[in-house]
């Protein structure tokens, strides 16, 4: 906004007269309020004009001046920075893996694939969450824009690890609608949703529910193997 008002006010002193530099003078120092003074025999129009400026671009001003210190104090500015820096470079990442939720089975799943060397891109709605050191959007992942800010147009696949079957369902449908070739991964809370799943376009559905009461019921049944486990 402020910078509109400059333009627009630097584009109507030229109108009026002036050339490009005393246009711009004249209007940084009516809009900053320290007004110098204006040049000599000028007409209604310019004064007119330099009215509707004050009005328009002291009340701009204020407002930038207010905006920026507001987020000074709150650490606004140097964490708006720090989502910029992060953006661009998640905007150079191709061929990595989304993942949609970073609670307890997202966290398993990022660190094995960290573990793996993959590159991936977290997406979660919880600014308070620690990405210790990787790639995170914050936002919602059933939004189409939060996808995109996470490059899932240049992944290689998409793990959908939310709580939510419902979540995971919608974010499954919009996905393959988007991006016909990319290869997703689904968690499956309850057993009814596999199915639903698998018909919204997931190419693997996963119950991590069943697999670990398998496996610890695998465990409880062959005490030996369990034993030869440890070691």
């Amino acid at each position: 906004m402020l910078t509109a008002i400059l333009v627009a006010g630097t584009t109507g002193y030229v109108l009026l007269g002036l050339d490009v530099l005393e246009a711009l003078y004249q209007t940084v120092i009516t809009v900053s309020t320290v007004g110098y003074g204006d040049p000599e025999n000028v007409g209604g129009r310019y004064q007119l004009f330099t009215i509707v400026l004050i009005l328009l671009g002291t009340g701009t001003s204020l407002y930038t001046i207010g905006v920026v210190i507001e987020m000074l104090f709150e650490g606004r500015l140097d964490d708006h920075v720090r989502r910029r820096r992060m953006q661009r470079s998640i905007d150079n990442l191709s061929g990595h893996t989304v993942i949609c939720g970073y609670g307890q089975v997202g966290r398993a799943i990022a660190a094995a694939m960290s573990d793996a060397g993959a590159e991936m891109v977290l997406i979660d709605r919880d600014p308070g969450i620690d990405p210790g050191g990787l790639h995170l959007v914050l936002g919602d992942a059933t939004e189409d824009i939060t996808l995109r800010h996470a490059g899932t147009e240049r992944a290689n696949s998409l793990v959908l690890a939310l709580d939510s079957d419902v979540d995971n369902l919608y974010i499954a449908l919009s996905a393959r609608a988007m991006y016909p070739d990319l290869f997703i991964v689904a968690r499956a809370n309850s057993g009814g949703a596999l199915p639903k799943l698998q018909q919204a376009g997931a190419d693997r559905v996963i119950n991590p529910n069943l697999i670990g009461g398998a496996y610890i019921a695998a465990l409880a049944l062959h005490q030996d193997a369990a034993e030869d486990g440890k070691h």
